[in-house]
């Protein structure tokens, strides 16, 4: 017997706040919920474990940031659009395009395109953190400078290891959770639903990427996390099938995962900062070009028309 839903009909901007609303409590829910927990296992005070979330340096606090991104990232990307998708769907995996297996040729292009992309993409970075503010605006400048640098403290902290163990604890906290939550919330619901309301899969394609490099709230990398955004809206719109861009989302983190723990451990010379950057003109141009003739091969062979 088929299950009734009865907000399958709603609007998209209905459903577009509903599900807003439903990450809003998910998010309260899971960061008080991680609080209480680490507040019972590590017998501290909540003050402490706050103190650790801002300077994670001790042994403790790492476990506990650790432990507290996991749970966010459940409760704000995974827990609510699974929630979601089952009030206004009668299948969820075939509502989140994952009721079908990918084809091995797309899941090649979509990781390929990863590191084509790169040098643009650092060329991107450096053209971002040049930006400079008006003289009225220097206050905000400042706070999102300050905003990286303790995001950069606290990445750094968070994926220092020398063991292997806990190298593949920081893949799945880092990569694979976010990859698989970020996409089924930025590409399986949120750019369907802007592709419904604006009439157009390409500016809904562009609404989730921006949204996707805002969520991050590293405004000095905004333009890059952007530009992995359009790529994976694209994928997916390509091939109509999430398991792509996720994978695609999962090789980009890993990548950063892996490549700062074979530079740490003294494994490899070039840094995370560095790995696939490059100062000449030919080789960034050219990166941009190769990525979007890939694209365009992926195009090619799925021939899809996206259907919200």
């Amino acid at each position: 017997m088929k299950r009734i839903v009865y907000l399958e009909n709603m609007s998209a901007w209905g459903k577009l706040f509903l599900l807003l609303g439903m990450i809003i409590l998910s998010s309260l829910f899971s960061a008080f919920a991680g609080l209480l927990i680490g507040k019972l296992y590590f017998g501290v005070a909540l003050n402490t474990l706050t103190a650790y979330i801002a300077n994670p340096q001790t042994p403790d606090a790492i476990a506990f940031v650790k432990f507290y991104q996991l749970i966010n990232q459940l409760g704000v990307f995974i827990v609510p659009v699974i929630v979601y998708s089952f009030l206004v769907s009668a299948n969820v995996q075939s509502y989140l395009y994952l009721d079908k297996k990918p084809g091995l040729i797309g899941l090649l292009i979509s990781g390929l395109v990863i590191y084509t992309i790169l040098p643009f993409n650092h060329y991107l970075l450096e053209l971002n953190q040049n930006i400079r503010f008006p003289e009225m605006l220097s206050g905000i400048e400042s706070w999102m400078t300050d905003y990286e640098v303790k995001a950069k403290i606290l990445t750094e902290s968070f994926l220092k290891t020398d063991t292997v163990s806990v190298l593949i604890v920081n893949l799945i906290i880092v990569a694979l959770i976010p990859a698989i939550g970020e996409e089924w919330l930025f590409r399986g619901v949120l750019l369907k639903l802007f592709k419904q309301i604006t009439g157009n899969f390409h500016w809904a394609v562009l609404i989730t990427a921006f949204l996707f490099a805002a969520l991050h709230l590293q405004f000095l990398s905004f333009f890059p996390r952007m530009l992995l955004g359009i790529f994976l809206g694209y994928m997916f719109v390509f091939t109509r099938n999430l398991w792509v861009p996720i994978l695609a989302h999962f090789i980009n983190n890993a990548s950063s995962v892996i490549i700062f723990y074979l530079h740490y451990n003294g494994k490899i010379k070039v840094s995370l900062e560095n790995f696939g950057a490059s100062t000449n003109t030919v080789y960034v141009i050219g990166s941009l070009l190769i990525s979007v003739w890939l694209m365009f091969i992926l195009f090619g062979r799925e021939r899809t028309s996206f259907k919200a």
